[in-house]
């Protein structure tokens, strides 16, 4: 992907100052607890997606 220099630059300023700002703010654990907070709803969605795939997948071998 050609992503434009000028949004690389802002997002990894962005995610380098939300880094410093848990760190100074809390330490390691508030870095590792918004780590973990973050990827509970992604974790969500991939079950959510892996279910409808099974559900897919079971329709189709019932058409064969």
């Amino acid at each position: 992907m050609d992503v434009p220099v000028t949004q690389r630059v802002f997002w990894c300023t962005l995610e380098g100052l939300v880094a410093i700002a848990l760190l100074l703010g809390g330490g390691l654990n508030a870095l590792q607890g918004a780590a973990v907070s973050t990827g509970i709803p992604l974790t969500l969605v991939i079950l959510v997606m892996c279910y409808c795939l099974w559900i897919g997948l079971k329709h189709e071998r019932q058409k064969m």
